[in-house]
């Protein structure tokens, strides 16, 4: 029966060691931000990183925002940065709703979708907490308000390491 368990845990392991999971290393991107401007991930290394993938027809996404944007007023000073990479195609539709919802961290256009598919996630908002050191630590599908204590206590435990 061991024998069994242990071939069964072998194989199935590959499956959950993919990119994009707690543990892993973050896969790099280079995206433009709603400027032009183009970013990557490797700019924000030293920093807690809540990378947060969203669009405008996701109800929950558009109540995250706020909210994040919230965080890294309160804790970008200790290290936090929040990244938005939304997965719309027309950056003027985007553009007509951070007037009316402002966030103050930057937002990035996967208008293709290279980026979410090299974090693989199945639901939005994603929101990945990234350590200092580009390992993924906490991974996060959808939104509620009851979750913001718990992206509070991540970050905050991360900006204590070194």
């Amino acid at each position: 029966m061991r024998l069994i368990a242990a071939c069964l845990f072998m194989l199935l392991q590959p499956v959950y060691s993919y990119a994009g999971q707690a543990g892993t290393v973050a896969p790099s991107f280079s995206l433009a931000d709603l400027n032009g401007k183009t970013i990557t991930l490797e700019q924000f290394r030293g920093k807690v990183v809540f990378l947060n993938f969203w669009a405008l027809w996701c109800g929950p996404c558009r109540e995250e925002l706020p909210e994040l944007d919230r965080l890294y007023r309160k804790y970008g000073k200790e290290g936090l940065e929040v990244i938005g990479i939304c997965m719309e195609t027309s950056e003027a539709r985007v553009i007509s709703f951070l007037r009316k919802v402002r966030v103050t961290f930057p937002i990035l256009m996967d208008k293709n979708g290279d980026t979410a598919e090299a974090y693989r996630f199945s639901g939005l908002p994603s929101g990945f907490i990234i350590g200092r050191d580009g390992v993924i630590r906490h991974r996060h599908t959808g939104y509620g308000r009851e979750l913001l204590p718990e992206y509070e206590k991540e970050i905050m435990e991360l900006l204590k390491l070194p």
